[in-house]
């Protein structure tokens, strides 16, 4: 993969060279993307399927996020989790996404807000271990906090879509 792949990759289509909250910027441009995922939803019936093809892309773009990060980090930036790679950021919010499964248009919307602000509270705040994470080495310590940040906001938010919609 080119350079300049990477570099758009890692910063998300551009998204990352944004001046101001970068990140909050690159988890915007992860709504379209989880929006495609969950139209799925229209060719895939079952919902186990959905929820098991969603958890083998989790872990795939996990993978790949981690390689673009630590390629961006090394060949690219030169410094150590740059604010213009906001990857990381696509993969937090798509984690916090898992499994909420919302149905018709008003409940995607009120899971996307729910999910963005959790995220970002999360990703943020880096709360307790979410915080340890960016400690390891290469793209995986770019990647790990937002992830277990994900992993955080999607507990929460599985929890208050099932209060709002059952």
């Amino acid at each position: 993969m080119t350079k300049e792949m990477v570099k758009l990759l890692a910063n998300w289509f551009t998204l990352g060279n944004v001046k101001k909250a970068p990140g909050t910027i690159g988890t915007l441009g992860a709504i379209p993307l989880y929006l495609i995922i969950n139209s799925l939803r229209n060719f895939i019936s079952n919902e186990k399927l959905y929820n098991s093809l969603y958890f083998l892309f989790l872990i795939a773009f996990f993978i790949f996020s981690v390689y673009i990060c630590d390629r961006a980090e090394k060949e690219i930036y030169k410094k150590k989790d740059p604010q213009v790679v906001v990857i990381d950021e696509v993969l937090g919010f798509m984690t916090t996404m898992f499994l909420v499964n919302p149905h018709g248009i008003f409940q995607t919307i009120v899971a996307i807000v729910l999910g963005f602000v959790l995220f970002r509270i999360f990703d943020i705040t880096k709360i307790g271990y979410i915080n340890t994470a960016q400690n390891l080495k290469d793209g995986v310590g770019v990647v790990a906090d937002d992830f277990l940040a994900g992993i955080v906001a999607n507990i929460i938010l599985i929890i208050i879509s099932g209060l709002l919609w059952g």
